[in-house]
């Protein structure tokens, strides 16, 4: 059975990644992932704040300023475990110790200098880089066109700076999803990841104080990255990774039928373990066998829209059955 994959340019033995979470934090952890069969990992976060943070500590160290102001840079709450040279070595160890790609993260959300430390990053070794872009401004008089900017101008920046692939990890809420995938693959953005998951507070009715959960995904929230996949597919350059809902084989086929090219997990891990990645392939290697399929090759992008010739009016078909179809029962 040929599971293997080619994501954004690496040669990967089946389709299944370690996303970036505490399972990717540790060379143990890591190990124990190759072990039981994954096919590549993303190093945790490195944030634009904390490479900010020590470049102003080391201005301020140089100038004899024992109070460096660089932690208001910092959103609150957030700690700096690790500092970038740390991570660096990271990189270097985990390469060593591990004969899967392993590919760094970077999160920011500004031009600036920081993006500079994606070369360092190149030259520790890692086999790519994944761009986390958060920015969802409560601003009410910052328009969407200046938010696209904001992506388009850090991944332009960051692409320009590295020849190692280089993956951007995205929300789902641009008022054009499809253009803006378009664009990112002009610029020559090696894959999609779709998508973050949104921080989502709460209110706590007993201390009347605003609490943020973890954004940890659950069954079945597979239905945004899969539709824009199925319309991906085919139509850009770049490679397609889904990373929301898949905790069972059937997500994960779902996913290649669609035209994922891998399926990143993480909630589902850490939920059972780093043992259930061995589970997981081979649900998917009984599937194939069970239809007939050679390997990933047969099924990715099946059931994509790529086929679809008006696809706008395939989709209204669509809402209005299944809105009629809740009506009836």
């Amino acid at each position: 059975m040929d599971l293997t994959t080619n994501y954004m340019g690496l040669n990967l033995k089946n389709p299944l990644i370690a996303a970036a979470s505490p399972l990717t934090s540790t060379l143990k952890s890591i190990q124990r992932l190759e072990k039981a069969g994954i096919a590549a990992v993303i190093l945790p976060s490195l944030f634009e704040e904390q490479i900010r943070q020590e470049e102003e500590e080391r201005i301020a160290l140089s100038r004899n300023n024992l109070l460096p102001k660089a932690s208001s840079f910092l959103p609150a709450g957030l700690t700096l475990e690790r500092g970038s040279q740390a991570y660096l070595d990271t990189i270097h160890k985990a390469k060593a110790a591990v004969d899967i790609p392993v590919i760094a993260s970077l999160n920011g959300c500004s031009e600036g200098g920081w993006m500079d430390y994606a070369r360092q990053i190149e030259q520790a070794d890692a086999d790519g880089i994944e761009l986390h872009i958060y920015y969802n401004p409560p601003s009410l008089d910052i328009t969407g066109r200046q938010v696209e900017d904001v992506y388009l101008d850090v991944v332009r920046s960051v692409k320009n700076s590295v020849t190692i692939p280089v993956a951007l990890k995205i929300d789902p809420f641009f008022s054009a999803f499809g253009n803006m995938a378009k664009q990112f693959d002009e610029i020559g953005v090696d894959a999609l990841v779709m998508f973050n998951r949104m921080l989502q507070p709460d209110f706590n009715l007993n201390n009347m104080q605003v609490e943020t959960n973890w954004p940890i995904s659950k069954a079945g929230e597979i239905g945004i990255p899969l539709r824009w996949i199925s319309v991906l597919h085919g139509k850009i350059n770049a490679s397609l990774a889904a990373t929301s809902g898949a905790y069972d084989h059937e997500d994960i086929i779902k996913y290649l039928l669609g035209g994922a090219d891998t399926v990143m997990l993480a909630s589902a891990l850490i939920r059972n373990g780093a043992d259930y990645v061995s589970v997981l392939l081979k649900g998917l290697e009984v599937w194939l066998k069970q239809w007939d399929f050679a390997g990933l090759n047969d099924i990715r992008g099946l059931m994509s829209q790529r086929s679809v010739a008006n696809l706008e009016a395939f989709e209204r078909a669509n809402y209005i059955r299944t809105v009629d179809g809740a009506r009836k029962r």
